[in-house]
């Protein structure tokens, strides 16, 4: 893709006032576009006139649509791909499988019921009886897809292996660990390191299983888990 570095990708007018970019998008964008733009609902760019209105109400931007995850035989082929590499790597086998579905925005919220906080709801993990059931938000640029499908991947295990673990900070640390891991696998290394940012909401708890991981290694680190009874 080719960007003009001296017009506001959004609204298209040159850029005279200065201008802003995102994280890891070539794009500028003027202070009056950042200012009073609808945004994408998926990586948070000012929307541009030509945009993509999905069915369940997101927006999303060209950027994003073009290595977005619509298809579900796609989807599959991902996820089982993801579920391997991090099963044979991280030594995270299920004894029991767990099933995958993609599901839209309304059926998110309804998963997670009315008292969570559903906003930002990429993926899910779930058993119901015998059913487990790992849910991902429809049309997910693939990067993230796959970061989300490994997170809650590491939670199907964690259940299987862990189930008296109720600790959040053991268990989504863990469960970003597994996604960290998992994007150095795909050679992924600015993705990864953008999860260390002190400002990401599991810095610390993924710090934390790194530091473990220093010291016990992988398996040790996996080991450690199943025996936290809390």
């Amino acid at each position: 893709m080719v960007v003009d570095h001296t017009r506001c990708a959004s609204c298209g007018q040159p850029l005279t006032n200065g201008y802003y970019v995102l994280l890891d998008r070539p794009e500028r964008f003027c202070p009056q576009c950042i200012a009073t733009r609808p945004r994408c609902d998926t990586c948070g760019a000012p929307l541009s006139n030509r945009f993509w209105q999905l069915h369940d109400g997101r927006r999303q931007c060209d950027a994003c649509h073009a290595v977005a995850v619509y298809h579900p035989d796609h989807a599959k082929q991902l996820f089982r791909q993801t579920v391997g590499m991090v099963a044979e790597d991280m030594g995270l086998r299920l004894n029991v499988g767990v099933t995958f579905r993609m599901v839209d925005a309304p059926t998110m919220v309804k998963l997670r019921g009315p008292a969570a906080d559903t906003q930002h709801t990429l993926g899910l993990y779930q058993r119901r009886g015998h059913l487990r059931m790992i849910y991902l938000l429809y049309a997910l640029p693939m990067l993230i897809f796959r970061i989300t499908a490994a997170h809650e991947y590491a939670h199907a295990w964690q259940a299987e292996h862990c189930p008296l673990l109720r600790n959040d900070f053991l268990r989504e640390g863990h469960a970003e660990w597994v996604a960290y891991h998992h994007l150095q696998q795909l050679g992924s290394h600015k993705a990864a390191a953008r999860l260390l940012d002190e400002h990401h909401p599991y810095h610390q708890p993924l710090q934390y299983f790194l530091q473990l991981e220093a010291q016990m290694g992988v398996a040790g680190v996996n080991t450690y888990l199943m025996r936290v009874d809390a």
